[in-house]
């Protein structure tokens, strides 16, 4: 490659324009915008989402700052891209980029807080939104599976680059200011993944750090080019760059791949950019439990409805997944006993839908994480659910992609049914989105005519010339 790739992407996200993006894309940013703060009323009222709340007021509170959604109040930039992203991050609803990103909880709490402090208009917001999604996810892409073999959890390693891109769209760096904002990303980075090996914790601050470091990477970059410092423009592919350093080497050879070949080369990256968009390859997670299990609770509720499917007359559930869904979070340390039939597997949500023909749309599993209550469930579980998950049976294939299962319900009477996913089942618009969002309104806590007019000003949001409004909606009266 003649130009590195932060000079090229760069220049995408410098010269990006409102006015040239294609509306599907306008959509799914609207979309992404819509669900991701959404999550964050969710999570805002849970008690992790409270005890956030007291912490960011206590050390960064900041007169006339950015606000911190549903309580309102102002603080830092870093102290409210910090806690806006935690509260997407609370249930386990945001959305994701090829089943192990997240780049909501990344790219739109820097971006909110960046906007409301630098009065952006609602276009400006959206444009910024768009690079950054964009060049996450560009990034990001095939290496994902790579980066998690490197003991690194994806998520956060690839979404400060989404936070530092659209932070700095919002702030209008040029061409070297933006290369620069993306290699101080890469110093920034971070996220390891033995918390989630061993079923801990710490992983849960990984997008709220991402988010802060990005906003900063921006403002940052600015800074050091006004007083003449430099940052190299290989930062992401250099020798010692990003992805020797996250994805075990520059020269596109992968450690895993979800299917298809593992070597890419790296002026994949930016190829077609600007044409071909990846941010519409995102997809949302209605369901309160990781991103693998969304697909599997869906089609086994869609062949329960179809086929009046009783749980009673059920011998066994075969199924089948893509072999990274099965060695969560990374073949190099996956963790065994999620391949067990416990509460939170794929075992439990499968037969939970079988059972009780759907799964909550809030307020389930978001305090005690993947698989951590064993067999026990919830006071009041179904034994029927409990009963059943001991007879489904997980299958790893190495063809099936990920968010594709296929489910094979064997009755006692001799009966067969089976149905299966291609993937772009939960790749929603704006409308779309809206509507499977009304399941979370009775666990919201402002008010359903207030979280519709929310709604409908998102869907207007190139009409605002500030988006103070939009986060004004998104605050508690009190």
């Amino acid at each position: 490659m003649s130009e590195s790739l932060s000079r090229k992407l760069s220049r995408f996200a410098v010269n990006l324009n409102y006015d040239n993006i294609p509306a599907n894309v306008i959509d799914k940013a609207k979309a992404c915008t819509l669900h991701n703060v959404s999550a964050a009323l969710l999570g805002a009222v849970t008690p992790r989402g409270r005890s956030t709340i007291d912490f960011i007021k206590a050390e960064e509170t900041q007169p006339g700052g950015a606000t911190i959604l549903v309580d309102g109040g102002k603080v830092t930039r870093s102290g409210a891209a910090f806690a806006n992203s935690d509260f997407m991050c609370v249930t386990n609803q945001c959305d994701s980029y090829r089943m192990l990103t997240h780049p909501g909880p990344n790219v739109l709490p820097a971006a909110l807080a960046t906007a409301e402090l630098n009065r952006n208009s609602g276009k400006e917001f959206l444009t910024a939104v768009v690079a950054g999604y964009e060049i996450h996810n560009r990034i990001a892409n095939d290496f994902i599976p790579s980066t998690q073999a490197r003991g690194y959890r994806s998520s956060a390693v690839y979404g400060i680059f989404g936070a530092a891109v659209a932070v700095g769209k919002l702030l209008g760096l040029n061409e070297d200011e933006m290369a620069g904002a993306i290699a101080l990303a890469v110093s920034a980075t971070s996220g390891n993944l033995e918390g989630m090996r061993s079923g801990s914790d710490e992983w849960r601050i990984h997008e709220p750090l991402a988010a802060r470091n990005g906003a900063l990477s921006g403002l940052l970059s600015r800074l050091l080019y006004k007083s003449g410092s430099r940052c190299a423009d290989s930062a992401l592919e250099g020798d010692a760059g990003f992805y020797h350093t996250f994805a075990g080497n520059n020269k596109g050879k992968l450690s895993y791949v979800y299917v298809g070949p593992d070597q890419v080369d790296l002026s994949s990256i930016v190829e077609k950019l600007g044409e071909r968009y990846e941010m519409l390859n995102v997809t949302f997670k209605p369901y309160p439990t990781p991103g693998f299990n969304n697909p599997v609770i869906e089609l086994m509720s869609e062949l329960k409805k179809k086929h009046a499917i009783d749980a009673d007359g059920v011998d066994r559930i075969i199924v089948e997944v893509n072999w990274l869904e099965t060695t969560y979070p990374s073949p190099a340390f996956p963790r065994p006993e999620l391949r067990e039939p416990r509460v939170g597997t794929i075992h439990y949500v499968a037969a939970y839908a079988c059972v009780e023909g759907g799964y909550p749309g809030y307020g389930r599993w978001w305090e005690t994480g993947l698989g951590a209550r064993k067999e026990a469930g919830e006071p009041g579980e179904n034994p029927k659910v409990l009963d059943l998950m001991k007879r489904v049976e997980l299958v790893a294939s190495r063809e099936r992609d990920f968010f594709s299962p296929r489910i094979t319900v064997s009755m006692n009477n001799g009966r067969i049914y089976a149905g299966e996913y291609n993937q772009s089942e939960f790749k929603w618009d704006f409308k779309e989105d809206a509507r499977r969002l009304g399941a979370w309104i009775p666990g919201l806590p402002i008010p359903e005519k207030q979280y519709k007019n929310f709604v409908e000003t998102v869907n207007n949001l190139q009409e605002l010339t500030s988006i103070k409004p939009l986060i004004q909606l998104c605050v508690c009266e009190k």
